[in-house]
């Protein structure tokens, strides 16, 4: 096998992936565009808009996705038990990963709100105090950890593994993170796709990914959303967000602490096929089906940012 035949292999992951969010993107506008024509009173109920969106991506998009991405003749990643305290560990860090993250992420629309002259949409706080906060729950701590670890983490770094757990936690993240579609949430989904891609490669066991997923939205969706959502005006609110905040940042400043003091223990081991390093970057993204994707994602990236 030689550098071209590398080159097809990831581009084929770019074009799946492009085709598969191409059906997402056309089953939910389908389905939204259908059920509006049929109950224009739709419109103004958030809830149910959001149903309407949602519904589609997990009954029949992520299905689909996973068709396009199912796996053949790929090597079995051994499995390894997480302990208790391992857990622990993992999900300080992916907190501390996301706040990074999300700061970065507020950092660099807060920079292009000042560019244009009014402020970037961020699509998943309108999410989550646009409606109720339990249904918002269903979609994003139960069924969006599941779809996406399934997705980004097994599938995806299944296919490859052979070339290194380095080029699967990457690729997993990069892929991760432009699937979001916008700046707000790009860099921390990033940063916790590669996280969770590096659980996956090291334990071989898809559902530590998935709790650390669910309880990462939970935190985020659920509680962030439930303290959004009460009476600015009541002193009560005020005491509730302290303390929360304080909570925040004390377990994201653990978590990069964790992070910083395991770092040298977090290693990631060669694949049986091994790129050169100068010609990595040009193997795994400068290939006609991962430029392609990362191409179109960050084009809706900035359009979402400049002009929504």
């Amino acid at each position: 096998m030689n550098t071209n035949t590398y080159k097809k292999d990831f581009s084929n992951i770019g074009i799946r992936m492009l085709i598969s969010t191409a059906a997402i993107i056309l089953l939910q506008i389908g389905a939204q565009t259908f059920a509006l024509t049929l109950f224009p009173k739709w419109q103004d109920n958030f809830n149910i808009l959001l149903a309407v969106t949602m519904v589609p991506l997990y009954v029949l998009g992520f299905p689909i996705s996973f068709a396009l991405m199912r796996n053949k003749d790929v090597p079995t990643i051994e499995k390894h038990h997480m302990s208790a305290g391992q857990l622990v560990v993992a999900f300080l860090i992916t907190y501390g990963l996301m706040i990074i993250g999300n700061l970065i992420g507020l950092s660099l629309t807060a920079g292009i709100s000042l560019i244009k002259g009014s402020p970037v949409q961020n699509a998943l706080l309108n999410v989550i105090t646009g409606g109720s906060i339990w249904v918002t729950a269903i979609f994003t701590v139960l069924c969006a950890p599941v779809c996406e670890e399934i997705l980004f983490r097994k599938l995806i770094c299944d296919k490859v593994i052979k070339y290194g757990e380095g080029c699967a936690v990457m690729l997993s993240g990069l892929i991760f993170g432009l699937f979001h579609m916008n700046f707000n949430q790009f860099f921390y989904a990033f940063f916790l796709g590669c996280f969770f891609a590096f659980v996956y490669v090291k334990t071989g066991n898809l559902k530590y990914t998935i709790l650390l997923h669910m309880v990462i939205n939970f935190f985020g969706s659920v509680l962030g959303g439930i303290l959004l959502q009460l009476d600015k005006t009541k002193p009560s609110t005020a005491i509730i967000s302290a303390v929360y905040s304080l909570c925040v940042f004390g377990m994201a400043i653990a978590g990069i602490v964790m992070l910083i003091v395991k770092r040298r223990t977090m290693t990631l081991k060669p694949g049986e096929i091994v790129i050169e390093k100068r010609q990595r970057f040009k193997t795994v993204i400068l290939n006609a089906g991962m430029a392609l994707y990362c191409l179109v994602f960050l084009g809706i990236m900035i359009v979402q940012a400049f002009f929504s």
